[in-house]
């Protein structure tokens, strides 16, 4: 990992080895941080590409510099992780968008559910807390950030891959996914319930879907918190089973 300052770099201002930063950007990089000329910064794309840069010309609102080594799908899992989250109170909400992005997710879809308070977030503001943790963390693609009407309408377009549910209901436990998921997993479809957790509507949805239900222990977890245990473990999971796969 980089040990110097991140940076978002439209993609469109890379040209072959010489990169321009936008003006928020630059503001940001020569006014708030004064990073000077010649120094050395890490730049993502947002699309799945980080560059390691070197700052050349500082202007106060463009600054441009040349890049020294490409790195394709930096930080990026090797399993597309797509996750679905009963909307929260706005504050965990935050931190459970935040935490899921540093985590690797692909997706992060906001659901309205039963036992939800809110039926809607403020998607321009969770979009900068994503693109603020992508920075953070040193990986180089924004997770994309979507809706869906309700949780029937996100089940509808499931992506590709297994549907795994944390329930605080289920018996079987999270770790027991080792020997269940395929040891070449592609993607995998994620479901955290909200404060309250589901319905029983909602598990028999779930179920009809032929959802893998399981527990993150015997602690009853806030939503927020069950986001990043479940989205360590699983994490851990297809790491471990792919160095077992050779």
């Amino acid at each position: 990992m980089p040990d110097f300052r991140s940076f978002f770099v439209d993609p469109d201002k890379i040209r072959k080895n010489y990169f321009t930063l936008n003006k928020k950007e630059s503001h940001h990089l020569s006014n708030v941080l004064r990073i000077k000329a010649g120094e050395r910064v890490w730049l993502i794309d947002g699309v799945g590409t980080a560059y390691n840069g070197v700052i050349e010309n500082i202007l106060p609102e463009k600054v441009s510099g040349t890049i020294k080594e490409v790195f394709p799908k930096y930080g990026e899992p090797t399993c597309d992780v797509f996750l679905a989250i009963g909307i929260i109170k706005r504050a965990r909400m935050e931190l459970a968008i935040e935490k899921a992005t540093e985590c690797g997710v692909r997706t992060i879809t906001a659901v309205p559910m039963d036992r939800s308070i809110k039926r809607s977030i403020n998607y321009e503001r969770m979009n900068k807390i994503i693109r603020s943790a992508t920075k953070q963390c040193a990986r180089s693609k924004f997770p994309s950030l979507k809706n869906a009407a309700s949780l029937q309408s996100w089940l509808d377009q499931l992506y590709d891959g297994p549907l795994v549910v944390c329930s605080a209901e289920a018996t079987d436990r999270i770790g027991n996914l080792h020997s269940i998921l395929p040891k070449k997993l592609k993607g995998l479809n994620l479901v955290i319930g909200p404060e309250g957790d589901f319905t029983d509507k909602e598990i028999s949805l779930l179920k009809d879907n032929k959802a893998l239900f399981v527990s993150l222990g015997n602690r009853r977890l806030k939503a927020e918190t069950a986001v990043i245990s479940a989205l360590s473990i699983i994490n851990e999971i297809i790491i471990r089973n792919r160095q077992s796969n050779g």
